[in-house]
């Protein structure tokens, strides 16, 4: 009886304990739950800031739930706080609490705050505690391609196509990584893209005829080339330049590839001269090589010299309709108007159906109010033939109509490029210009405010605000 009454004893002194502990705890996790909810409804109000606040709060308050440390990480970088959403996300990693999904986004949040090195290292580990993961791969492929490792990104969407050949971007990355490398064998990646997503068969059509013309030459260093200016046309600089590096390495002494090149690296935000100046030295001759050089000094604002480059091009090949354009632009930019409408009107004669030279000669007629009716509008005419879907025509031929005295007209042209391209400054500014002159103020100003939001940093922007300064002080 005596071991029966102390057991009792000790199971009320238990009772009382876990009865005091429960008073001790029950504020903080009273606390805890209603923090759980305020995260959430500010979760689902967009407020990611106050979310974040919230989870790493209940994180605290209640122990055993610790994936809410991933919750608040992914609340901080859906609020643009990627130190934040580090440290949490650690917290997370440190309860080994972190999902699949929390790895990803860490190693987003890394990349967010320039540490590409870590978000790296990151997405790998990922891998490493959870499996293979199609999102991860996706992100290391544009990771290692960003740093110019083009092989580790190959095997990164090659690893994401096992888990889903289905794909299609990820074919359409990998066949624009291999036209950069090894272009004999990016076509099945690229047919394959094009044959699931649609959207992306006019790229892919165009690499596969460039490609197909290449691989008919039994020329390593000209087939580089030929796949980095494909690529160069599709806006993937950094993979040209690559192509191209691949064609010289193949043969040194290859001028349109130093050329090419130093094309691709201006549109890197490097310096292409020494490479211009390399290919010039190798063939002096090339018009190419010329152009290229021509359109860098027109870049540094240099334009006789740019000119002297492109009339070099002209007269090693006249027949060029680009290299006559370019010098008329280079003429312009030097002040000799005559000879820039000569040009101009060469290359269209040269190439009947080139839209941008019809576009130039009809832009430098209504800018300078030069030969409006009878080669202005005739031209604009053809653009419109050509190309009359296009915005641009329908904005230049508003420009021509104006330089002709017909408002009207031009109003209506006006219009039509903005029914097509809502979004560019171009047209609103060109309106804005036609309203102050016809003494419309209001829809003058609206449209010239919109073209100054447009192109806030851009030459159409500049000058709205420069009018709305005058005009509507």
């Amino acid at each position: 009886m005596v071991k029966h009454a102390a057991l009792r004893r000790v199971f009320v002194n238990i009772l009382i304990l876990l009865g005091l502990l429960l008073l001790v705890a029950a504020p903080t996790v009273l606390a805890g739950w209603k923090n759980l909810r305020q995260g959430e409804q500010a979760l689902a109000a967009g407020r990611f800031t106050e979310a974040a606040t919230c989870y790493s709060l209940v994180a605290r308050q209640l122990p055993w739930q610790p994936a809410l440390w991933e919750q608040a990480g992914q609340a901080a970088l859906a609020a643009g706080d990627a130190q934040a959403a580090i440290s949490l996300f650690k917290q997370a990693e440190n309860k080994k609490a972190l999902s699949s999904q929390g790895w990803l986004a860490w190693g987003d949040a890394y990349q967010q705050s320039g540490d590409r090195a870590s978000a790296l290292s990151t997405w790998q580990n990922g891998i490493a505690q959870h499996g293979p993961s199609a999102a991860i791969y996706a992100r290391l492929a544009r990771a290692h391609r960003a740093q110019g490792d083009y092989l580790a990104a190959i095997n990164a969407w090659r690893s994401l196509l096992d888990l889903d050949v289905g794909d299609a971007e990820a074919h359409y990355q990998l066949g624009l990584l291999l036209t950069a490398t090894r272009p004999e064998i990016a076509l099945p990646d690229l047919m394959l893209a094009a044959r699931l997503a649609p959207r992306l068969d006019a790229p892919i059509q165009s690499l596969r005829a460039s490609l197909n013309a290449a691989l008919l030459v039994d020329d390593r260093s000209y087939q580089q080339v030929v796949a980095g200016r494909a690529l160069a046309a599709l806006g993937d600089w950094d993979l040209a330049a690559e192509a191209f590096r691949r064609a010289i390495l193949a043969r040194d002494d290859y001028a349109d590839a130093w050329a090419w090149l130093g094309e691709a690296r201006q549109h890197l935000g490097e310096d292409g001269l020494p490479d211009l100046q390399k290919a010039l030295l190798l063939n002096s001759d090339s018009p190419l090589v010329n152009a290229l050089l021509g359109l860098y000094w027109e870049r540094q604002g240099k334009a006789d010299q740019a000119l002297a480059s492109f009339l070099k091009a002209v007269s090693l090949q006249p027949e060029n309709a680009a290299w006559q354009a370019a010098a008329g632009s280079a003429a312009e930019a030097s002040g000799d108007l005559v000879a820039a409408l000569t040009y101009f009107k060469q290359a269209v004669a040269l190439d009947p159906r080139g839209v941008a030279n019809w576009r130039a000669l009809v832009s430098f007629c209504a800018r300078y109010q030069v030969e409006v009716t009878e080669t202005g509008l005739p031209a604009a005419y053809r653009l419109l033939e050509l190309a009359p879907e296009d915005w641009q025509s329908q904005d230049v031929m508003g420009q021509v109509m104006q330089a002709a005295g017909d408002q009207m007209s031009a109003e209506k042209y006006y219009l039509s490029a903005l029914e097509l391209a809502p979004d560019q400054a171009a047209p609103h500014f060109h309106l804005g210009m036609l309203y102050l002159q016809m003494s419309k103020a209001q829809p003058a100003y609206d449209n010239l405010v919109k073209a100054q939001i447009l192109d806030p940093d851009g030459s159409y922007g500049w000058q709205a605000g420069r009018l709305l300064e005058r005009y509507f002080p």
